[in-house]
């Protein structure tokens, strides 16, 4: 995981990754792509969190949502479609090292002003738009998160506005940031949870396909790596039954190389 994360800071910091480097990683283990685009989804996040709170501007936003609609493009296609995988990782790394890039440049509104000086109709607008993409992200990922609260202090507050109720609507409007804080903060737990469901999902599957193989009737049987592999399956499985990733990641990889040595000796 240390160096999983290593890796997703370099890219974030240095450039996009090559198409080369997802070649690589492709062909000798694919997940590896979704787990990268995952763990930079989540740095991004907590980056947007840091340097924007719950006001992040609306190009910066809809980086993200490109990234993250990336990511979610890139778990759907690596099952079946590689390419499309790789292309997949390359938007959302791009998308990410953009925001990346964005967030380290100097701002050029001053952060001096007092609050009472503000235009509340100019803030409310701003984090209505980023609520909005919020309850974009969590219906992507079905939370289930209820918003009702939010929404009526939304009228609440425009209604307090329109009334020059300044003081009120500045208490508000405090309440409406606090409140989408907290909602933000159950949906990057959610999305964090589905994705480490979407990676079993996903090497449940591979295990499934693996295991059609070895079920071939024109196998040798009695060559050694076919036990070897019957015997990793079974490992894996079991690790995965014990929400072990890191060790079923390390046997996967094994796995894919004595399926490789019988597919040769099979001709395949």
């Amino acid at each position: 995981m240390k160096t999983l994360a290593l890796f997703t800071i370099f890219v974030l910091i240095f450039g996009t990754a090559s198409s080369s480097f997802s070649d690589a990683y492709a062909q000798n283990d694919p997940t590896v792509l979704l787990r990268i685009a995952t763990q930079a989804d989540t740095e991004i996040l907590n980056q947007l969190e840091n340097s924007y709170g719950d006001s992040v501007p609306s190009d910066v936003q809809a980086l993200y949502e490109k990234g993250n609609a990336a990511v979610e493009s890139l778990e759907s296609s690596l099952s079946d479609n590689v390419e499309q995988a790789k292309e997949d990782f390359l938007i959302a790394m791009k998308s990410f090292r953009q925001i990346s890039n964005l967030i380290s440049e100097p701002s050029s509104e001053t952060k001096s002003i007092p609050s009472f000086d503000r235009d509340l109709e100019s803030e409310l607008n701003r984090l209505y738009k980023y609520f909005q993409s919020l309850k974009t992200i969590s219906q992507k990922h079905n939370t289930g998160i209820d918003f009702s609260e939010i929404e009526q202090k939304f009228v609440l507050v425009r209604e307090q506005i329109n009334s020059d109720m300044h003081d009120e609507s500045t208490k508000t409007l405090h309440e409406l940031e606090s409140l989408i804080h907290v909602k933000n903060q159950k949906i990057r737990e959610h999305s964090s949870n589905s994705a480490s469901d979407r990676i079993i999902i996903f090497a449940l599957k591979q295990l499934e396909k693996i295991q059609k193989m070895l079920d071939d009737p024109t196998l040798d049987t009695s060559m050694p790596e076919f036990a070897i592999a019957i015997s990793l399956v079974a490992e894996i499985e079991t690790l995965i039954s014990e929400d072990n990733i890191p060790d079923a990641k390390e046997k996967f990889g094994e796995l894919n190389k004595i399926m490789k040595i019988i597919k040769r000796s099979n001709g395949q």
